[in-house]
């Protein structure tokens, strides 16, 4: 077994053979520049595509203009979760929607849940509605 190994390790004894007969600077030098214009574009590449999904994914994203929007208004975590779960349940074209069509949180505080004065607290301070009073059912 160790013999076979060392036989066909014996056959590429060529390689650095040829290495020692080509080290002329000019068959070098050749060679370096190729591999230095091919990682610098790929280094390019590289960055161009990390530029271009920085620049695509911050302007103008549904997600962006609903973060925008939760800051804007001076919203808690709690709060942007909730209003992320009344988007989930309701599921309109974009988050933000949310923010301008006030029937979505009414739909949630009539809803059997425990989170409905979370809803009502949102959409007091969202669209300026004073929060239900919970005196009748």
């Amino acid at each position: 077994m160790l013999n076979l190994i060392f036989a066909r390790a014996g056959q590429l004894d060529f390689i650095p053979r040829s290495l020692q007969r080509s080290t002329t600077m000019s068959d070098n030098l050749f060679l370096v520049t190729w591999m230095g214009l091919i990682i610098s574009f790929w280094v390019g590449l590289y960055y161009f595509d990390k530029w271009r999904k920085s620049r695509s994914g911050t302007v103008g994203s549904a997600k962006s203009l609903f973060l925008e929007l939760c800051r804007v208004h001076g919203l808690s975590r709690k709060e942007r979760s909730l209003l992320l779960r009344a988007a989930k349940l309701y599921q309109p074209l974009e988050p933000a929607v949310i923010f301008v069509d006030s029937r979505i949180l009414a739909r949630c505080e009539n809803a059997p849940s425990p989170e409905k004065e979370g809803y009502a607290g949102l959409s007091a301070k969202l669209f300026g509605m004073k929060a239900k009073q919970s005196t009748s059912n």
